[in-house]
């Protein structure tokens, strides 16, 4: 297992169907953790409806959870909401909600970072 953060995933591995990108940074804060901010936007219209939401934020919490199932045990993945009052889901919480609203972007902040030392 892993003590620090020595891959990332490709810029092509953030992208969901029916979206596109409008913004993407990656930050390796340190060896322990990198944050990689995305910011999507609907492929072929204004705005994302409240049901397309719901479905791009369980999206986004699958793709972490797959993001996190390729790293080593003690290396996590958690995605920051950013449009949702900066709401934090976490891999293993089964109750997280959001409320959906019609939005021309969803920021969300994919946080990799290292959970326990071994």
């Amino acid at each position: 297992m892993k003590n620090t953060i020595t891959r990332s995933f490709e810029l092509q591995d953030y992208k969901i169907e029916g979206t596109e990108l409008s913004g993407f940074w990656a930050d390796l804060t340190s060896k322990e953790e990198l944050i990689v901010e995305v910011n999507y936007i609907p492929e072929k219209k204004k705005v994302f409806s409240p049901t397309e939401i719901e479905t791009l934020a369980l999206e986004i919490r699958n793709k972490c959870g797959s993001f996190e199932a390729q790293l080593p045990d003690n290396i996590k993945c958690e995605v920051t909401f950013k449009n949702f009052g900066e709401k934090v889901y976490k891999t293993d919480q089964p109750d997280f909600k959001l409320e959906p609203r019609e939005l021309e972007e969803i920021q969300v902040a994919y946080r990799f970072y290292v959970e326990y030392y071994i």
